[in-house]
């Protein structure tokens, strides 16, 4: 179906609204542009390889690359990557005890260490007619076959080693401390936003009599100070857990009654959140004068908290 150019422009606004806030992890994590870049291409390819699938049409390389307007070769690129269980593009798995030997080769081995055990400053790219090694020399020695930029990134992060001047690698410390991250949070924060990007979705695209699912928000009419937004996120906090803590107990009941190895999960999430959007005055006015009126209707009361919420189409 054709949509007007102002359309796909306000989509791709959505997207970058989307994307703006995760701009702050993925620096926090070294993600780059090009690691971003790769990730949206692969989940377009493989969304439009299952709408693809439905439609029951050609899934080839060249068919998706016409409908995508990307190359062949990056498709299969990426299709490849995504069947040898590497979609992101994402540098191998390293392993502790490859960590381990490489420092200690590094600190004990005489081609790599000097007067009194010290570890020997390396390049970081091999230099004909440089006196040093290399450490692709020294990951060689130490564990063949081993991914070297994974295992560098990995010694960089545990602050084991460090890169001077973009061209040479020392080592500040034989002991290897790996930096911890919060796998499960990053996993589930994830989800979350998966399911709340398809709610919308869903909403958005919804044909028939398909039903549509709830989408209230309440943002405060005007900027608050730090002590105003804690009071706020703990009556929040307060009478959300009630809310959901009744929400869980009726699933749980309606399981026994409703259960189907066909059917599908649902749930019903709350969140706090720091309103991202910069309303105009006259947006802003519109807003407390949809709020008054709502409030005078008691067939709309509840819509009272749906200053952000889609309206059911009728």
């Amino acid at each position: 179906m054709n949509k007007s150019a102002r359309e796909k422009e306000a989509v791709l606004d959505v997207f970058a609204a989307l994307m703006r806030p995760l701009m702050r992890i993925a620096f926090e994590y070294g993600v780059s542009a090009g690691d971003i870049s790769v990730a949206v291409r692969r989940t377009y390819i493989q969304a439009l390889e299952a709408r693809l699938l439905e439609q029951k049409r050609s899934t080839t390389d060249e068919r998706i690359a016409v409908v995508a307007g990307l190359a062949k070769s990056d498709v299969a690129a990426l299709r490849e990557a995504t069947r040898a269980g590497r979609p992101h593009g994402v540098k191998g798995t390293v392993k502790h005890d490859q960590i381990a030997n490489l420092l200690t080769v590094w600190n004990t081995n005489n081609n790599f260490s000097g007067a009194y055990g010290l570890a020997m400053d390396l390049d970081l790219v091999s230099t004909p007619g440089s006196p040093r090694r290399s450490f692709k020399e020294l990951v060689a020695v130490a564990c063949p076959g081993a991914d070297e930029e994974a295992l560098l990134d990995e010694l960089v992060a545990s602050e084991s080693v460090e890169v001077v001047d973009s061209i040479t690698v020392r080592c500040v410390s034989r002991a290897y401390l790996p930096q911890e991250t919060d796998i499960k949070r990053i996993a589930w924060a994830g989800r979350v936003l998966a399911n709340l990007a398809d709610s919308f979705a869903h909403n958005l695209l919804r044909r028939g009599e398909e039903p549509a699912y709830l989408e209230r928000a309440v943002v405060s009419d005007e900027p608050l100070t730090e002590a105003g937004r804690d009071k706020f996120l703990a009556l929040a906090g307060e009478r959300g857990q009630e809310l959901l803590t009744e929400l869980d107990a009726f699933t749980t009941r309606l399981a026994g009654a409703e259960r189907s190895e066909t059917g599908k999960r649902y749930g019903f999430g709350v969140y706090f959140f720091e309103d991202q959007h910069t309303a105009t005055p006259k947006e802003q006015t519109g807003t407390h004068e949809v709020k008054r009126n709502r409030l005078t209707s008691p067939l709309e009361e509840i819509d009272v908290l749906a200053g952000l919420g889609h309206q059911k189409r009728t």
